[in-house]
């Protein structure tokens, strides 16, 4: 006796097991994409650090060796540095030509650079943590007798309560500040030291020949002498 043949197994239809498949590469897919960004951002998430700095060098800086032009060497110091925002320069030694001679005496050149808040080296801190303070850091780079040198960087530099912006670049050249000397009787035969600086009244240059009553302060432009008041601050 014959039997009737049982339900035949269902079978899903094509398109259905291709779109299962898709699916399920997706879902795997999203899996490692996420796994790789997480990563990723674990890397990424850890402070920068500062580099060590270089030995000196006499590679761009301009007027080497007898003529160094502070203003002009900017850049160079620029790229010493990790630190984006110029907080001031003080030049000491500045001839009435308005640049200075390194093989002689003791001149320098100070740029002083940090970082905006929470930018650029921070202090290093454990995986998946948050740093303590808020950090803009500090790096200064001089001019000296054997050249142009960054010192080691300051990754644990507080921000400053106020002036934590840069300055922009200098729109006067030290010839220029010297003619203002001139004009209000400053020796010639004396070598000055001027700072580009943030005063109360914005960027500014101060102009001093020590030991002496030759000081003033004028606008960053060049074109007005500001007032005491007006030109209280420094350069970090």
């Amino acid at each position: 006796m014959l039997t009737e043949p049982g339900p035949r197994p269902r079978v899903a239809p094509f398109h259905y097991r291709n779109d299962r498949r898709l699916g399920l590469l997706i879902i795997g897919g999203s899996f490692v994409a996420s796994l790789l960004f997480s990563l990723w951002a674990r890397e990424h998430a850890q402070p920068e650090e500062s580099q060590p700095p270089g030995p000196p060098t006499t590679e761009g800086v301009v007027g080497w060796q007898k003529h160094v032009d502070p203003v002009a060497t900017l850049a160079k110091a620029r790229a010493l540095t990790q630190r984006n925002l110029l907080r001031g320069m003080v030049a000491d030694g500045v001839s009435s030509a308005g640049t200075i001679d390194f093989s002689a005496g003791s001149p320098d050149v100070r740029y002083a650079f940090q970082s905006p808040p929470g930018h650029g080296p921070q202090p290093p801190r454990d995986h998946g943590t948050l740093p303590r303070h808020t950090y803009c850091g500090r790096q200064r780079v001089h001019i000296q007798k054997l050249g142009i040198v960054a010192e080691p960087d300051n990754s644990q530099a507080s921000c400053s309560v106020d002036h934590s912006d840069g300055l922009p670049e200098p729109r006067c050249t030290l010839s220029q500040i010297w003619a203002f000397g001139k004009q209000k009787g400053a020796p010639t035969d004396r070598p000055a030291r001027i700072e580009y600086y943030r005063s109360k009244a914005g960027p500014a240059w101060r102009f001093i020949i020590p030991n002496s009553p030759y000081r003033f302060a004028i606008a960053g432009d060049c074109q007005r002498e500001l007032s005491e008041v007006e030109a209280f601050g420094f350069v970090p």
